[in-house]
Formats: C-alpha cells, sequence, structure tokens
C-alpha cells in the first residue's frame, strides 16, 4: 500500500506542478524546503533536500542528504548522500556509497553497493552485474547475471544468479536461499548460525523476467512495472524529446519507409553483431553493441509510447507540456503491454510497432531537422 501510495502522490504532484525542465547541467546548491523534481543531462545534487527528491537525467550526483524518498531514472547514478526513507532506481549504472534509512530497490545493468554503504531496510536489486560490499539491514532480494556478494546481510537472503561469487566478507546471519547456474555453492564461513539452500524453483521465476512476463503476473508486479517504466519514460523522454518531435513530423508519409527501416534495424544489427564476433578484432566493438541492441528491445515498447504522443500532439494540434506528455506515455506503455501479451498477434504487434519507431528515428537521424519541440 505504501509503495501505490508514493506513486499516486508523485505522479500527481508532478501533474499539479509542471516543474519547467532544464537542458544541460542542473545544479542544486541552495536547501529545498519540499518535494523537488528535476530532468536533464546532467544533475547534481549539493543541498540538503528536506521533502522527496524525483529526478531523471544522463548523468545524476546526490552528494547531500534526502530527507524524504529518492526517485531516479538515470545513466548512470552516483549516491554520496543519506536518505532518510525509500530509494528506488531505474538506472544503466549506480553506485550507492551512503546510508539508506528504508528499502532500495533497483533496477540496474550495473548495480554497485559499496563498503559505506547501508541499508536499514530491504533490499531488492534486478540488474546485470551486481556488488554488495556494504551491509543490509533487511531482507536482500537479488536477481541478476553476475552477482558479487561481499558484506553483511543480517535477514533471509534470495539470491539468483548465472555467476555468485562470494567474497571473503561475506556474512549472512538469517537463512539464505539460493539458484545458481552451476548448482550449489560453497559458502565457507559466510554463514552465521544459518543455513543456504538450493532452490531449483528459482531458476523458473528468473526465466520470467523476459521481454514479454517481465511485471505483468501480480498486482505487486504490475506496480513494480509501471514505476519502473515511469522512471525510464522520464529519463527517455528527458534527452531526447527533440527527436521525438522531429521524427513524427512526416511520419504518416513515410510510415512504410520508417517500417522497412525498422525491419533492417531489427534484422541487419544481430547480422552485423555476428559478424563482428567472427572477426576476433571486432569483438569488443559486438559485445557493446550487442548491449545496445538488447537494451533497445527491451524499452521498444517505452519508446515507441513517447513516439506515439508526440504523434497524437502533432496530430491533433495540441499543447502538451513535458509532463503531460511523459504521463499519456505512460498509459500507453501498459496498454501497449497489455496488448503484447496476446500469444502470437502480440508478438507480431511488436515487431511492428518497434520497427516503425525505431525506423521513424532513424529517418530523423538520418535526415535531422532543425525545429525543436
Amino acid at each position: 500500500m505504501k509503495t501505490i501510495t508514493i506513486l499516486f502522490v508523485a505522479l500527481c504532484s508532478l501533474l499539479s506542478f509542471s516543474q519547467t525542465v532544464n537542458e544541460g547541467e542542473i545544479l542544486i546548491n541552495k536547501m529545498q524546503p519540499d518535494d523537488t523534481y528535476r530532468a536533464g543531462e546532467t544533475i547534481k545534487i549539493d543541498a540538503v533536500i528536506q521533502g522527496d527528491l524525483v529526478i531523471a537525467g544522463g548523468n545524476l550526483t546526490v552528494n547531500d542528504s534526502v530527507n524524504g524518498d529518492l526517485t531516479a531514472a538515470a545513466g548512470e547514478l552516483f549516491l554520496n548522500g543519506y536518505v532518510a526513507d525509500d530509494v528506488r532506481l531505474a538506472v544503466g549504472r549506480a553506485t550507492i556509497n551512503s546510508e539508506i534509512g528504508d528499502d532500495l530497490v533497483v533496477f540496474g545493468g550495473e548495480v554497485i553497493l559499496t563498503e559505506n554503504a547501508l541499508i536499514h531496510g530491504n533490499l531488492k536489486c534486478f540488474g546485470g552485474s551486481i556488488e554488495v560490499r556494504g551491509e543490509v539491514l533487511g531482507k536482500l532480494e537479488i536477481k541478476g547475471t553476475d552477482v558479487l556478494i561481499d558484506g553483511t546481510v543480517r535477514e533471509t537472503s534470495v539470491v539468483v544468479g548465472e555467476d555468485i561469487t562470494l567474497g571473503t566478507n561475506a556474512r549472512f546471519y538469517k537463512e539464505v536461499e539460493y539458484w545458481h547456474s552451476d548448482e550449489e555453492i560453497d559458502f565457507n564461513n559466510a554463514l552465521v548460525n544459518t543455513e543456504a539452500q538450493f532452490n531449483e524453483e528459482l531458476a523458473e521465476d528468473n526465466s520470467q523476467l523476459s521481454l514479454t512476463t517481465i511485471g505483468t503476473k501480480s498486482v505487486k508486479s504490475w506496480i513494480t512495472y509501471i514505476l519502473s517504466s515511469f522512471l525510464a519514460i522520464l529519463v527517455f523522454h528527458a534527452l531526447f524529446r527533440n527527436a521525438f518531435a522531429n521524427a513524427v513530423d512526416d511520419l504518416e508519409q513515410s510510415l512504410l519507409k520508417s517500417f522497412g527501416f525498422g525491419l533492417i534495424y531489427l534484422l541487419g544489427i544481430p547480422l552485423a553483431i555476428i559478424l563482428l564476433f567472427v572477426l576476433a578484432i571486432g569483438i569488443p566493438l559486438g559485445l557493446f553493441a550487442a548491449a545496445i541492441f538488447v537494451f533497445s528491445l527491451l524499452f521498444g515498447h517505452l519508446v515507441a509510447a513517447l513516439l506515439a504522443v508526440y504523434y497524437l500532439r502533432y496530430r491533433n494540434e495540441k499543447n502538451w507540456n513535458f509532463w503531460s506528455i511523459t504521463f499519456l506515455a505512460l498509459l500507453i506503455t501498459v496498454v501497449l503491454r497489455v496488448i503484447t501479451m496476446i500469444p502470437y498477434a502480440g508478438i507480431l504487434f511488436s515487431v511492428i510497432l518497434i520497427s516503425i519507431t525505431y525506423g521513424a528515428l532513424t529517418l530523423n537521424v538520418l535526415h535531422p531537422k532543425k525545429q525543436l519541440a
């Protein structure tokens, strides 16, 4: 219920205030007496935030205290200041180097909790590379590819990873349930008067984190999906809104052309990646291209939703502001998720939609326009 309330208040607050979004670098170096909302390419917080902090951008740094919740979406985030309540992040890379008064929830490509990290509540982390070197006073729930635990967990733990590594400083004080691709792990001295159990069923839960099922299996998962989608949409919108605005200008006339370019992207990029892997010198570039391609597929519906809202704004000559577009895109994202859950037809719909979306954006790159949103 607390998650629902916080999300609802955040959405209503953002719609009510309709804060102006600043491009470029945003520096907050004076104490903020209330809730603070910012979106920009680079944001640096060097002053106390008395209320909640909601930020989105390419590079975010929080160096001072937040006396409420922190909600952030970013390409890269550094959290060095104390947060009194919950922290919810959707990031490419996050470094947590501070104390958090309650729960920490992270969706990220790379997540690092340093030795200075202290989580008073629970830690839930879903990502690629995950390192936990600090202390978690509550429960631990991790699902990732490469997982390193080299810190302390005071309550029960659930750890799922293709590759799980335990450091010499790892300590578990309550029961551990885990799944590892190489099956059982030797916990050595990491267990303190407790036990660890390998659970094969966790592998099935891990496989459910797929392109078509993530965030759709329960009310709680839907809430998590909506929140994470909202954060991701904030980032994409803050960084690329001019590209979306320009891409819809000639979309009706170039619909088939956009679809064709999109198909070339969906089919041609994997072939190019395979070719790079064949060439030994191209392996690093191939890995990078593969990561970008998978990222674009995972967030394809969110990008398509933003493009759809900009098209509706252009078609109907509406003067929607930043936040109106953001929340309309969130609504369309939820609708698209429901549609894509339809067997077979949903997959076909996704292919067509994502092809048109990335095709239109590609054409905008090849033939850029001068006007701004």
